[in-house]
């Protein structure tokens, strides 16, 4: 009995075994399929990351076709409005139908050619551009007249007059006209007026009784002042192409001028502006001095094509545009408080410095100094990072600097027509590209420390060279001829996912002349090192499943830094280093351990549109997130709070961020 009792339990333990067996396999298959699944979901994380970055890049290039379609459109109309009145209004004689009123244009107080359709009563409109007329006829100044109205109309017209308009547009430009009455005053409803074109020598002071026109077209005209005081609601005012000799005086005192046009005049000084102008335009006059100091409304000044020997602009805190061209400036003084001048065009002189731009490197983006007397380009020219056009040529320069070769935003660089000793000829008719790669390979020892290593003269790599990417993911011990390639290339992307990283390795931070990408993800990084600051040109950072639990202080030198991915880390807070980045635009750290959000500091961050904090521990959701000024995408859903509920955070980001709103407090 013993004995079989004996082999009943060592059955059954030996079943045990085998039942443990099978549950450690099955555990093991299990412990397979979650790290696979891991593995997956680090792949669709990644995906979506990298979809979220394709979408906020479709945006951006449809913002710029918008503002290039934008900015086309209002230079086509700029174009327009420098034509001449020929070009514009004339019509060739052979190509005009025959007018059965033309004959009876010229017969003041004649009601007759009313009849036509010129007139527009219903739109306020009346069109009598290019009628040979020599004189207004009364009847154009009694238009507001309801009698006169009345009898153009016609009793059986299906128009009214007492549905008409009264008259706000009228053109009278391309005519004979010698003279405008007082009675101009009784049209006191025109937004509108056009006399371009005709031989005015003077106009009346009652267009000072024309309180809302807006707009004002004198130019084409032998016009050499104008009446005390004109429309107080003046806005643009066209005077190109007359006889003045000074700026009118009545010109300061339009508090509603926003653009003057006084090209193609005789003028040696300006005077006084207009307190909000916001384009002033003198080109084409004599010009011998160009001072406009503490204006806080101009724009733009045009005064290409004079004889200025003295320049003083400064203190203009929305300056965008500065030409100067053709003139004969030997020197110019700093451009002191102009922080948004963008365009600096100053071609055709007599300059032998670039030392003014110094104050106001940071914004330009264009600066067009050829035809100068230049023998060498300002260390300010190497800091100004979003210059996209440098036009140096035919200067004296004998040499440029090899910084250039690292400017990333520099598309056009124009040094033909220079004595250089170093740049051959050959690789100057190539184009901007090749001067930048020559200038890349003669970068000084002492730009080593800013722009990288020294370059290794190898034959670059044809495919690396041509998609600027160096794809590394799970490769380790990587040869250093591949580094050499990287740095040839001057890589802008640089992939190194799932590679087992617990640091990252030197060799990265001598690619930070170019470096504009980091995919680190899927690696252990427990922390970064310091130099990581020194990539200065990352525009994106990719950390996605490490094991970091801060951020070093130097990320807050990545002033460039867009996009950045945190991603299944360790994080109990947002790292204080990003909120001194001012371009940071999508900042993904879900899957933390983040345990409250600050939105004070947040609301600075005024670049930020996606904000992901899914799959954290915040415990409540504060309103005021809902103040970041450009936040578009909020992500929330997979925390501890309660408020909002899950039904609100199920329809969406707009609808999260709309209900945050009304719950912030009112002051």
């Amino acid at each position: 009995s013993t004995q079989s009792t004996g082999e009943t339990v060592s059955a059954q333990i030996q079943g045990l075994s085998q039942c443990v067996m099978a549950l450690s396999q099955r555990v093991s298959d299990n412990q397979r399929l979650f790290e696979e699944n891991l593995r997956l979901k680090d792949i669709v994380i990644d995906l979506e990351f990298k979809l979220k970055d394709a979408n906020e890049r479709v945006k951006s290039i449809d913002v710029l076709r918008e503002t290039m379609t934008a900015q086309f459109a209002e230079l086509n109309k700029s174009l327009q409005g420098a034509r001449t009145m020929d070009t514009m209004y004339s019509v060739q004689e052979e190509e005009r139908e025959e007018d059965p009123y033309e004959n009876v244009l010229n017969i003041t107080n004649s009601t007759e050619y009313f009849q036509s359709d010129l007139i527009m009563p219903e739109k306020g409109t009346l069109n009598l551009q290019n009628r040979d007329m020599t004189i207004i006829p009364d009847d154009v100044y009694k238009l507001n007249d309801p009698e006169l109205l009345q009898n153009l109309v016609g009793a059986d017209d299906d128009l009214k007059w007492w549905e008409t308009e009264p008259i706000n547009k009228l053109y009278l430009c391309s005519n004979k006209i010698t003279a405008i009455t007082p009675a101009i005053a009784g049209l006191n409803s025109l937004t509108l007026l056009d006399l371009r074109d005709n031989q005015l020598e003077s106009v009346p002071e009652e267009l000072a009784q024309l309180e809302v026109l807006i707009r004002l077209e004198l130019s084409h005209n032998r016009l050499t002042s104008l009446p005390s005081s004109l429309g107080p609601a003046l806005q643009q005012i066209s005077l190109n192409n007359n006889n003045f000799e000074a700026m009118p005086p009545a010109l300061s005192r339009l508090t509603a001028l926003e653009t003057l046009d006084m090209r193609e005049n005789k003028m040696t000084t300006l005077g006084e502006l207009p307190p909000n102008l916001r384009s002033l335009v003198v080109d084409d006059n004599k010009l011998t001095a160009l001072n406009v100091e503490n204006h806080q409304s101009l724009k733009a000044i045009t005064a290409t094509n004079n004889v200025i020997n003295s320049c003083r602009v400064g203190n203009l805190p929305q300056l965008e545009v500065l030409s100067l061209r053709i003139n004969k400036l030997e020197f110019m003084e700093p451009l002191i408080n102009c922080p948004e001048l963008r365009e600096i065009l100053v071609g055709k002189n007599f300059l032998s410095s670039l030392d003014f731009v110094e104050p106001c490197a940071a914004a330009i983006t264009v600066l067009d100094s050829s035809d100068n007397k230049i023998s060498t380009l300002p260390e300010a020219i190497t800091s100004m990072s979003r210059l996209k056009r440098l036009d140096v040529s035919n200067n004296d320069l004998n040499n440029l600097p090899p910084q250039l070769a690292i400017m990333d935003n520099l598309a056009s660089l124009s040094v033909e027509g220079n004595p250089l000793r170093t740049i051959r000829r050959e690789i100057i008719a190539k184009g901007t590209n090749a001067i930048k790669d020559y200038l890349r390979l003669k970068l000084a020892p002492a730009s080593i420390e800013e722009s990288g290593p020294t370059i290794p003269d190898i034959k670059p790599d044809e495919i690396m060279m041509q998609t600027k990417t160096l794809e590394l993911d799970r490769k380790q011990n990587v040869p250093g001829e591949v580094w050499d390639q990287a740095l040839v290339c001057a890589i802008v992307r640089l992939s190194m996912q799932h590679c087992g990283l617990t640091v990252i390795p030197e060799s990265v931070f001598n690619l930070r002349a170019t470096l504009q990408e980091l995919e680190l993800g899927a690696n252990n990084l427990h922390q970064l090192p310091p130099e990581i600051g020194k990539l200065v040109k990352l525009r994106k950072l990719n950390l996605l499943n490490n094991n970091l639990k801060e951020l070093p202080a130097e990320c807050s030198q990545l002033v460039g830094l867009e996009d950045v991915n945190l991603g299944h880390n360790k994080f109990d807070a947002i790292p204080e280093c990003l909120y001194s980045i001012p371009a940071i635009c999508n900042l993904i750290i879900s899957n933390n351990q983040i345990r409250a959000v600050e939105p004070a500091k947040l609301i600075t961050m005024t670049s930020l549109v996606c904000l992901d904090l899914e799959n954290n521990n915040i415990g409540r959701l504060p309103p005021e997130l809902s103040l970041i000024p450009n936040l578009r995408t909020l992500l929330v859903m997979g925390n501890t709070f309660k408020i909002p509920r899950a039904d609100v955070l199920a329809k969406g980001s707009a609808e999260v961020i709309t209900w945050l709103k009304n719950k912030v407090p009112q002051p």
